[in-house]
């Protein structure tokens, strides 16, 4: 049954995004595993970086191959992303969205801890913003990811796992989220920053993002890619062979000090007294940007989860080729 009439729109959730209330730790999850407020959820992402009808059946079987034990399983684009569309990953509709926090038995009291097998937050980065554009409370993610988990030895279960249905009711955020138009009226908006957070040869159009069908970027975007916000990803100590292994390898990366992120950020041109407006190829890696604004105090942030995928669908709309920053 649909929620559009329980649908209600609030002011965004008022958080302060530190590191300790974004993230938990590993042993933490070890220790709450049968606690019953808590539902723990396992997104999929390595397996479904490339066309989704392919890889999606190989995705569950990951999940069955080994989860945390107890986590639910959601596929971060049929699950995430509105079905309407083929090509461009909207955020999932309201009454969609609930569906699937109803399977999952999740309701808005529920305390979330997600993770994804990435070597960064990814899927579970776009699964928190989602949560928090619905206006859920309390989510967390895991510190490390499953790479983590498994690294230390922790146990893993293959059984699916099921809990009873409960009724979750959508409370959206939209100040958090950008639209084309929006993003439209930034180009000329002296107010706002647009960032890129694809590679920097995507950004700059040397190729193509499998996303999207033209090179380039946004007129006026900055360049930060997701990896340049991570330990040992970033291109002062990476090269772009070492970032490609990075999701093929089993080791978690992380996030650099908040004090750090705040000196790359500015560095890259970004100025954290205007709006912010976060991309990508479909709108994860502008979730993991967004998740560190919010982390160093960025308050007044969005994601255009249409991103690339459908921007340069749409000829009427510019594209750029070399390099802004």
């Amino acid at each position: 049954m649909p929620f559009t009439r329980e649908l209600l729109v609030f002011r965004e959730v008022k958080l302060s995004m530190t590191h300790e209330n974004v993230f938990v730790e590993t042993q933490w999850l070890a220790d709450n595993l049968n606690n019953k407020v808590i539902r723990v959820v396992d997104l999929q992402i390595t397996r479904c970086l490339s066309i989704h009808n392919v890889v999606k059946q190989e995705c569950m079987e990951r999940y069955l191959e080994g989860h945390i034990p107890g986590a639910v399983y959601m596929d971060c684009i049929e699950d995430l992303t509105d079905p309407l569309f083929k090509d461009i990953f909207y955020v999932a509709p309201p009454d969609h969205f609930a569906s699937v926090m109803n399977r999952a038995g999740i309701d808005n009291q529920t305390m979330i801890v997600c993770y994804d097998d990435g070597p960064y937050p990814f899927a579970a980065a776009r699964f928190w913003w989602t949560l928090l554009y619905y206006g859920h409370k309390s989510t967390k993610i895991l510190n490390g990811g499953i790479r983590k988990w498994i690294k230390e030895g922790r146990p893993l279960s293959s059984s699916p796992t099921s809990f009873p249905y409960k009724k979750y009711y959508p409370k959206v955020q939209e100040s958090i989220r950008a639209s084309k138009e929006k993003v439209k009226e930034s180009l000329n908006d002296g107010g706002t920053v647009v960032i890129d957070c694809l590679a920097f040869e995507k950004y700059n159009g040397e190729i193509r993002n499998t996303w999207s069908i033209r090179k380039g970027h946004i007129p006026g975007a900055v360049w930060l890619a997701t990896e340049e916000l991570v330990r040992g990803l970033d291109r002062a100590s990476s090269t772009e062979i070492e970032r490609a292994e990075a999701y093929a390898n089993e080791e978690p990366y992380f996030f650099f000090s908040v004090r750090k992120m705040r000196r790359i950020i500015s560095l890259a041109g970004v100025d954290s007294m205007k709006r912010i407006i976060t991309y990508c190829g479909k709108g994860e890696g502008a979730c993991t940007v967004f998740l560190a604004l919010k982390m160093i105090g960025i308050k007044d942030a969005s994601v255009y989860d249409g991103s690339l995928a459908e921007w340069s669908r749409d000829i009427s709309l510019p594209m750029s080729i070399g390099s802004t920053n």
